[in-house]
């Protein structure tokens, strides 16, 4: 049976633990060149371009975040960066996350769902955001207020 505490909302060191986690999880999918899926946040991959370095041309691995569609309709934001090919990626495995940051998969669950739903609202109120997960990058939305 679950306790009480697994059922209330995450406190902040269970939030950092899991955006920790998920940073980690990201990172090692990108080293790894696969592509990952958070629900409700966006894509996570790497594509390849090409460029000119000394008269010859180069590929290199290019990462790429692809914000949701949800997130993308409430400023009516596009995505520069299409991915290449269109492929099913992986999506985030909130279980593994959840052991990373000692946490029940449900809590790892509302934790992640609870922040993109506060992203949401505050894209929604035209309100500036700025996502952080440590060593891959900053997701900086600027709002219209």
């Amino acid at each position: 049976s679950r306790s009480t505490a697994d059922l209330a909302s995450p406190r902040f060191p269970e939030r950092k633990a899991v955006w920790d986690a998920v940073s980690g999880y990201v990172q090692q999918q990108l080293q790894l060149h696969q592509g990952i899926r958070i629900p409700t946040l966006g894509s996570f991959d790497v594509v390849h371009t090409e460029t000119l370095v000394d008269n010859k041309t180069v590929i290199l691995p290019r990462p790429v975040f692809r914000l949701a569609r949800n997130l993308r309709g409430t400023q009516k934001l596009e995505n520069k960066d299409y991915l290449a090919v269109s492929r099913q990626l992986e999506p985030l495995k909130y279980a593994r996350v959840a052991m990373e940051a000692c946490v029940s998969r449900r809590k790892a669950e509302c934790c992640i769902l609870g922040t993109t739903s506060l992203l949401h609202h505050c894209l929604e109120k035209g309100v500036s955001v700025a996502l952080v997960l440590r060593d891959v990058g900053v997701l900086l939305i600027e709002g219209s207020v």
